[in-house]
């Protein structure tokens, strides 16, 4: 029941994320900003990954994918 839960906390949490790439695109949001949420977000998944009481999965290196992403969305804006 508790993967049920993560699983869906982490389906929530990837579509605000996309939602945030398409509000960022459609307003005029500055690059550099979006780009340091990125990099936040890639540090966050790295720091999870690496951490061995992690136990979720592999969800760890799609957050990492999500932050690059942010990153390279952010630069592309800039």
């Amino acid at each position: 029941m508790s993967q049920l839960t993560l699983l869906l906390f982490l389906i929530i949490a990837v579509s605000l994320m996309a939602g945030f790439i398409i509000l960022v695109l459609r307003k005029g949001i500055s690059g550099v900003k979006v780009m340091l949420l990125g990099i936040n977000i890639t540090l966050l998944g790295g720091i999870l990954a690496v951490d061995p009481n992690s136990n979720l999965g592999g969800f760890e290196y799609l957050i990492v994918l999500i932050g690059l992403i942010i990153s390279i969305f952010g630069l592309v804006n800039d």
